[in-house]
C-alpha cells in the first residue's frame, strides 16, 4: 500500500506537513477508483488514531472524516459503512476535543446509500448517551441535528421499534437550542418527525421544548448575507406546535396566556397560532376554551383609545380569528348556536346605536361570524336586519351619517348573503322588510347620496330579493342616473353599474327589453361628451355576458357608420377596443367582429379622404386591435386580401395599413410588399407637412425594419432608404431626421448591425448648425418607449447597447457639450437602466451635474430623476460633488417654469441631509436663506416639499445629530 506521505510516518506527517488535507484528496481519488480501500486507509491512520496525545487523535479523526465526506455516497459496502459506525461509536468515549471529528464521520456516514441495519439505533444510543449536545459549539450541534432527523427519515422502522426511548433522546437533544440558525432547521424538520412518530407519554414534553420560544421575539443581524427574519421563525415554530392535534390542544392554553401580553407582536403569533389550532381541533376540545377565548379576543377587538397601522393589522386578525372560532364551531349545531348568541349577546349594545363608535367593530364582529358558513350567515343576518331596520324607521330625526352607517351595514350584510347563497333560507318577513327598505331609498335619496349607492350595492348582491314591480322601479333609476349623470361620484357610477350587470346576469329578458333598449333608443347626439363615454362603456361591458353581445355589436357598428355623427363614432371604437384588448373575451374580435360582422371589410368600403383624422386614427386603433387577436393564417390572408389595394398617398388608405401593419405577426411575411411600403412610407414622410401622417409613417417604418429579414435583398432597401435621407439631410430636412431616429430605434431594439451607424449619424448631427435641435429629439424616440408601438423583435439588453453607442461616441468631447449633446444625453440616460449608471457614475455623473445647469425643462427633468435616485441611495459620487450639487438643486428649486422641477429638487436637498453632518455645515446657513423663497411658492405640492427640506436642514449638526453619527 502506497500513501502520499509513505516516507514518513503518519504521526509526523500530521504534526509537521500542512498540506495533508490536499493529500488526502489523492486518497479518496484512490478509494473511489478501488486502488485503495478504506479499511486499509482506517489501518495505515492508526497511530494517529490511537496515540496517545488527544490532539493528534482529533487530527486523525479529522482525516478520516474529511476522507468520508468526500467520497461519493454509494462508493463504500455496507460492511465497510458498518465497520466505520463501530469506530465512531468508540470514538464516542474519546476525549471532548475529538467529538466535533466523530460528529462529522458519523453525518458523513448517515448520506451512504448502503448504511447498514441496526447501525442507526447503535449510532443514536451512543450519542444520546455519550454527547450531550447542547455542550457542544453550534458547527457541532448542527451535525448534532442533521444526523438525528437524517437518520429518523431513513430508518423509520428502526426507530419506531427503538420507541419512547428516541423520542426522549431527541427532546434531550433539541432542548436548549439557542442558535437561530439552528432553530430554523429544526423548526423546518420537526414538523414531519412529530407527526412521523408517536410520542407516548412525551407529548407535552416535546410541546414545551418549543413552547419555550413562543412568541419569537428576535432581532436578525444586519450584516448576515442569508439573513433569518423573525416572520419566518414565527411560522415556522407554529408548524411544530401544531404538528398534530394532540400538540395543537396543548397550545390553545398557550395562546390564551400570550393573548394578555402588552406585545403587539406576540397577540398576532397568538392569533396566527389559535387559527392553525382551530383548523386542528374538533368542536369537543375547542368548546371547553370558547369562554377564554371569547374573553380574550374582546380585549383585542375593542381597544381603548387611538389605533395605530400595527393595531389595525391586530383587529384585522382577530376578525379573521373569531371568523375560523365560528367555522370550527360549525360542525355542532347546538355548539355553534350557543357560541353566536354569546358573540351576539356581547356586541348587541354597539349593534343598537349607529351613531355609536362601538357599532363598526361589533359589526364586523358579527360579519366574520357570517362568513363561517351558510347557516352562521342566515342567524347573523336574521337577527341584525330587525336591529337595523328599527333604527332607520324611527319616527325621530336621523342624522345622514348614522342613515349612512346603517345602510351601508345593512349593504354588507346582504354581500355575505350573496356569498352563500342563502336568500332562500332567510325569513320572508325579514327579507320583504329588507326589500322594501332598500328600494324605498332608491327611490327618495339624491342621486348623490351615499344611501342611495349602499342600497344599489346591496339589491346587486341580492337581486333575487327585488320582486318584479319593483324590478322596474330599480331599472328605471338605473337608466335615469346613467343618462343624467352629471357631476355624481364615481363611487354612485359604480354601484349603478354593478348593479346593472347583476340584475342583467339573473333577468336577461327584462334587463333587455327595459333598460337596453332605452339606453341604445336614447339620442346622444346632444348629449354631453362624459355621459355618452359612461353610457357606452357600461353598454361594452355587456359584449362580455353571455346574451347581449349581438344586440350590442349592432348598436356600436351602428354608431361607428354613421357620417352623421363623428363624435359618437369614435366614443364607439374607442369602447370596442377597451373591450377587446382586456382580454376578457377572445372571440369577441375573430369570431364576431371579424368573421360574423367583417369589420375590417366595412372599413375598406367605408373609409374616405373626407373622413376626420380623428375618425381615421380610431378606426386604425380598432382595425389593429383585431387583427392583433387573429391567427397568423388570418392575418397572412388578410395582408394578401387587403394590402395591394392601398394606395398610401391618400390619407384614409395610410390608416388602413396603419391598422393592418400595427399588430402584425413577425411570422406573416411582408416580403413582396417591403420595398414599396419603405419607398411610398418614407416619401410621404417627408413629404407631408400633416404632422399625424408623418407620425404614421414613422412609426409603420419602425415597426417595418425592426421586422425586417436580414438578408441581401432588405439590406439593399435600406441602405438606398439611408442614402435618400443622407441626401435630404444635406438640405437640412428636419423630417429626415426624425425619420432616421425612427428607423435606428426599431433596428436597435433587435441588435441590428447597421444599428450603430445610424447611431453615429444621428450623433454627428448635433454639431450641425440647424439640425442639432432636432437630432436631439431624434435621442428621445431611440430612447423612450412608444405604449401603442409594435416591435416583434426585441434584443436583451438593447438599452444598455444604446448607452454605449453614444457614450464612446460623445465622453471623449465632454468639455465641448452643447445644448444638444447634453439634451440627447439626457434622453439616453432615463433610459438607461440604474444598475448600469452606477456601474459607470464617473463617466455619468459630471453630464449629470452639466444637464442640471441647463436652460431646457426636460432635458434637466430627466437629469434630476436620475441625480434623485442616487442621492436617495447614499452613493459615494455626490458626496464627493456636493459642492457643485448644492448651488444647482437650490436654483432648481425656484425654477418658474415647472413644478415638477422645483419638487423633485426639494426632495433632493431633503435626501442630501442624510450625508455627513460634517460636508454639510458649511452649506447649512446658504441652503437656510436659498430654501425661505420655496416656502411662499404658489403651489400647495411645493410648499409642503420646502418645509420639511428645510426642518431637515434645519437641524443639520444639532446635539442629537451629532450623536446619531458618532
Amino acid at each position: 500500500m502506497k500513501f502520499p506521505w509513505s516516507h514518513t510516518t503518519v504521526v509526523d506527517m500530521i504534526k509537521n506537513d500542512h498540506k495533508v488535507e490536499e493529500k488526502c484528496r489523492q486518497v479518496t481519488t484512490d478509494i473511489v477508483s478501488g486502488k485503495l480501500s478504506i479499511a486499509e486507509f482506517v489501518e495505515e491512520l492508526g497511530p494517529a488514531l490511537t496515540h496517545t496525545d488527544a490532539s493528534i487523535r482529533a487530527k486523525g479523526t479529522t482525516l478520516l472524516s474529511n476522507v468520508l465526506t468526500d467520497l461519493p455516497v454509494d462508493c463504500l459496502s455496507t460492511s465497510q459503512v458498518d465497520l466505520l459506525c463501530t469506530f465512531y461509536i468508540d470514538r464516542s468515549l474519546d476525549h471532548n476535543s475529538v467529538t466535533p471529528m466523530v460528529l462529522a464521520g458519523i453525518e458523513a456516514l448517515t448520506h451512504m446509500t448502503n448504511f447498514p441495519d441496526g447501525a442507526a439505533v447503535r449510532l443514536l444510543r451512543a450519542l444520546f448517551e455519550r454527547v450531550p449536545c447542547q455542550s457542544q459549539k453550534k458547527p457541532e450541534r448542527t451535525l448534532y441535528f442533521r444526523t438525528v432527523l437524517t437518520l429518523s427519515t431513513q430508518k423509520t422502522t428502526e426507530m419506531k421499534e427503538w420507541g419512547v426511548d428516541f423520542v426522549y433522546g431527541v427532546i434531550g437533544a433539541i432542548e436548549g437550542e439557542r442558535d437561530p440558525r439552528n432553530l430554523l432547521y429544526l423548526f423546518e424538520h420537526m414538523p414531519s418527525f412529530i407527526q412521523t412518530y408517536p410520542m407516548f407519554h412525551l407529548a407535552e414534553e416535546m410541546f414545551e421544548t418549543f413552547a419555550c420560544y413562543f412568541p419569537i421575539d428576535f432581532h436578525p443581524n444586519p450584516n448576515d448575507p442569508v439573513a433569518i427574519t423573525r416572520e419566518t421563525l414565527a411560522e415556522l415554530l407554529g408548524n411544530c406546535l401544531c404538528a398534530t392535534p394532540e400538540m395543537a390542544g396543548f397550545a390553545v392554553p398557550l395562546l390564551l396566556e400570550k393573548l394578555d401580553s402588552s406585545l403587539i407582536m406576540a397577540k398576532l403569533d397568538s392569533l396566527a397560532l389559535l387559527a392553525r389550532c382551530l383548523e386542528l381541533l374538533d368542536v369537543a376540545k375547542i368548546e371547553e376554551h370558547h369562554d377564554e377565548l371569547w374573553t380574550a379576543l374582546k380585549k383585542v377587538l375593542f381597544p381603548i383609545g387611538t389605533t395605530s397601522t400595527a393595531e389595525k393589522e391586530l383587529l384585522d386578525a382577530a376578525y379573521a380569528t373569531v371568523e375560523k372560532l365560528v367555522k370550527n364551531a360549525t360542525n355542532s349545531e347546538s355548539t355553534v348556536k350557543t357560541l353566536l348568541d354569546k358573540i351576539l349577546l356581547s356586541v348587541m349594545g354597539g349593534l343598537t346605536d349607529g351613531s355609536s363608535k362601538q357599532f363598526e367593530p361589533s359589526l364586523r364582529v358579527e360579519l366574520s361570524c357570517a362568513k363561517a358558513s351558510d347557516y352562521c350567515a342566515v342567524y347573523v343576518i336574521e337577527k341584525l336586519v330587525p336591529m337595523l331596520l328599527a333604527q332607520l324607521n324611527t319616527d325621530e330625526h336621523i342624522e345622514a351619517r348614522v342613515a349612512n352607517v346603517l345602510v351601508d351595514a345593512i349593504q354588507r350584510l346582504c354581500a355575505v348573503c350573496s356569498y352563500w347563497y342563502c336568500i332562500h333560507k332567510l325569513d320572508v318577513g325579514i327579507v320583504g322588510q329588507m326589500h322594501k327598505k332598500l328600494v324605498e331609498i332608491v327611490l327618495q335619496e339624491a342621486d348623490t347620496s351615499e344611501q342611495k349607492r349602499s342600497a344599489l350595492l346591496a339589491l346587486a348582491a341580492v337581486p333575487e330579493m327585488v320582486t318584479s314591480e319593483n324590478r322596474y322601479v330599480v331599472y328605471s333609476t338605473i337608466i335615469k342616473i346613467l343618462l343624467n349623470a352629471g357631476v355624481k361620484p364615481m363611487q354612485t357610477i359604480a354601484a349603478v353599474q354593478d348593479c346593472l350587470f347583476s340584475f342583467a346576469i339573473r333577468y336577461q329578458q327584462e334587463v333587455k327589453t327595459v333598460v337596453l333598449e332605452k339606453l341604445i333608443a336614447n339620442d346622444y347626439a346632444t348629449v354631453d361628451s362624459a355621459i355618452v363615454q359612461l353610457v357606452f362603456k357600461t353598454l361594452g361591458k355587456f359584449l362580455l355576458y353571455h346574451g347581449y353581445m349581438d344586440k350590442i355589436l349592432k348598436f356600436f357598428l351602428s354608431k361607428i357608420f354613421d357620417p352623421e355623427n363623428e363624435k359618437l363614432s369614435i366614443v364607439a371604437m374607442d369602447t370596442l377596443i377597451d373591450v377587446v384588448e382586456s382580454g376578457h373575451s377572445t372571440q369577441l374580435a375573430k369570431a364576431e367582429l371579424y368573421v360574423q360582422y367583417k369589420l375590417i371589410d366595412q372599413f375598406f368600403d367605408y373609409s374616405n379622404d373626407r373622413l376626420s383624422s380623428d375618425y381615421l386614427h380610431a378606426m386604425a386603433r380598432l382595425i389593429g386591435a383585431v387583427v392583433k387577436q387573429l391567427s397568423v393564417e388570418d392575418q397572412h390572408e388578410l395582408i394578401l386580401n387587403r394590402l395591394p389595394s392601398l394606395q398610401l398617398q391618400r390619407r384614409s388608405d395610410l390608416y388602413l395599413a396603419s391598422g393592418l401593419l400595427g399588430y402584425l405577426d413577425q411570422s406573416v411575411p411582408l416580403v413582396d410588399h417591403f420595398e414599396n411600403l419603405v419607398t411610398d412610407l418614407s416619401k410621404l414622410a417627408l413629404e407631408s407637412d400633416d404632422a399625424k401622417v408623418q407620425d404614421i409613417c414613422n412609426r409603420l417604418l419602425c415597426s417595418l425594419f425592426n421586422r425586417m429579414p436580414d438578408d441581401e435583398h432588405h439590406r439593399g432597401v435600406l441602405k438606398r432608404l439611408l442614402k435618400t435621407i443622407r441626401t435630404e439631410l444635406k438640405k437640412h430636412n428636419h423630417q429626415a431626421v426624425v425619420i432616421l431616429g425612427w428607423i435606428g430605434k426599431g433596428l436597435i431594439a433587435r441588435g441590428h448591425a447597421e444599428a450603430g451607424e445610424i447611431v453615429d449619424d444621428i450623433a454627428d448631427l448635433l454639431d450641425h448648425p440647424t439640425l442639432a435641435h432636432v437630432a436631439a429629439l431624434a435621442f428621445e424616440i431611440l430612447s423612450i418607449e412608444f405604449p401603442q408601438l409594435h416591435l416583434p423583435l426585441l434584443r436583451n439588453l438593447f438599452k444598455q447597447k444604446l448607452f454605449v453607442w453614444i457614450m464612446n461616441k460623445l465622453e471623449k468631447r465632454m468639455e465641448q457639450y452643447a445644448v444638444s449633446h447634453l439634451k440627447a444625453l439626457a434622453f439616453v440616460l432615463a433610459a438607461t437602466p440604474h444598475a448600469v449608471l452606477k456601474m459607470n457614475l464617473s463617466k455619468v455623473g459630471p453630464v449629470l451635474l452639466k444637464c442640471l445647469a441647463q436652460d431646457d425643462d426636460k432635458t434637466i427633468l430627466e437629469a434630476l430623476t436620475i441625480v434623485l435616485r442616487f442621492t436617495r441611495d447614499h452613493d459615494a459620487f455626490i458626496q464627493d460633488h456636493l459642492q457643485t450639487l448644492i448651488p444647482l438643486l437650490l436654483k432648481l428649486t425656484v425654477r418658474e417654469s415647472s413644478m415638477k422641477i422645483r419638487i423633485d429638487a426639494l426632495e433632493c436637498m431633503l435626501y442630501v441631509c442624510k450625508y455627513p453632518t460634517f460636508l454639510l455645515l458649511p452649506f447649512k446657513q446658504s441652503t437656510l436663506l436659498a430654501l425661505q423663497k420655496p416656502l411662499d411658492d404658489r403651489k400647495r405640492l411645493v410648499r409642503n416639499a420646502a418645509v420639511a427640506t428645510r426642518l431637515q436642514w434645519f437641524v443639520v449638526g444639532s446635539t442629537e445629530e451629532a450623536k446619531t453619527d458618532k
